[in-house]
């Protein structure tokens, strides 16, 4: 690597270190009560980290809500620690929602595996991204930082490109240690995230895994088995948000996801405290859904769903924004 680049990074972690002036104190909650029930964790993958089984997702449902109201923004993400989830997912595209994890974040940093995500492919738009979430999450470092929603009609053809571009820099990065791991997501056809995985060897894609099993079922049957032979981190998402106006029960929609071999965290969006308090029990003590009723659900759902198009499958969708 050569020495402007390393003087990038070293700039970046030297930055982040000293962010966040001006920002309102957030008094960090102490060791969470060891007697008290914990969400379920699993080694995520070559990654190593022990993760909760439930993630934050820390998009619209959360920014939409709290935007405004940071003080409860950051009750809740301390009662989601407290309840011992430590997997925190956020993006640069989420509107505020780094700026709202970021005082929080910096006062309980060792007990947060924190993830972001940005949509540059290009080298210097990477690290531009980058710096900015180090800075707004006021931390030197993240563990796990993603490129962003690839799309097959955007992407397909530029993965020569995007590897000589924002892959170099995360894995200059990664050297560096700002970031202990990156990853690629998408949720617009598994084909394309299985080009990326065998291109780019990431340490952790994050998809859909709904239970109705979408893209004729690639997604169980064909990406994740490639990222179980490879010991990647997986990270299922989108299991609630199509059945919204369903009488799916979500915590078993998020049950199914979390019962498929080689998911290690399921991100659910944090909306409320009801919510959160609902599907923190589900994964405490944590019981998989066997295969059959699993196959059960899927047909469930595949009725219930039937005509209805995911909203990520509506032209024009950008993830992040509220929908």
């Amino acid at each position: 690597m050569s020495s402007s680049r390393r003087d990038f990074f070293r700039h970046v972690a030297a930055g982040a270190a000293v962010a966040g002036t001006g920002t309102a104190s957030v008094t960090a909650q102490g060791t969470a009560d060891k007697e008290k029930p914990q969400v379920d964790r699993r080694t995520f993958g070559k990654i190593g980290a022990d993760v909760s089984i439930l993630g934050l997702g820390l998009g619209s449902a959360f920014t939409k809500p709290y935007d405004k109201d940071r003080e409860s923004a950051h009750k809740l993400l301390l009662s989601a620690l407290e309840k011992g989830i430590n997997y925190w997912d956020t993006a640069r595209a989420y509107q505020n929602s780094e700026e709202i994890i970021g005082p929080v974040l910096k006062q309980v940093r060792d007990r947060v595996f924190m993830v972001s995500k940005t949509g540059n492919r290009t080298y210097d738009g990477f690290k531009r991204d980058l710096e900015k979430s180090l800075t707004l999450l006021q931390t030197d470092h993240l563990d796990l930082y993603h490129l962003h929603n690839f799309v097959p009609k955007t992407d397909g053809k530029k993965l020569d490109d995007i590897e000589k571009g924002a892959v170099k820099a995360a894995r200059e990065a990664k050297e560096q240690g700002i970031i202990k791991s990156f990853g690629v997501t998408g949720h617009s056809g598994a084909d394309l995230l299985v080009d990326c995985i065998k291109r780019f060897k990431p340490d952790a894609v994050l998809t859909t895994f709904p239970c109705n099993r979408p893209d004729g079922g690639k997604y169980e049957d064909r990406l994740l088995p490639l990222a179980r032979s490879l010991n990647m981190g997986v990270i299922a998402m989108k299991t609630v948000r199509q059945a919204r106006n369903t009488d799916l029960k979500g915590t078993d929609l998020i049950r199914y996801a979390m019962s498929l071999e080689g998911v290690h965290v399921t991100i659910v969006g944090l909306d409320t405290q009801g919510h959160l308090d609902e599907n923190a029990l589900m994964a405490t003590d944590f019981t998989p859904l066997p295969g059959k009723q699993r196959a059960e659900m899927t047909r469930e759902a595949e009725e219930a769903l039937a005509g209805l198009i995911a909203p990520w499958d509506v032209p024009g969708y950008t993830d992040g924004v509220p929908v």
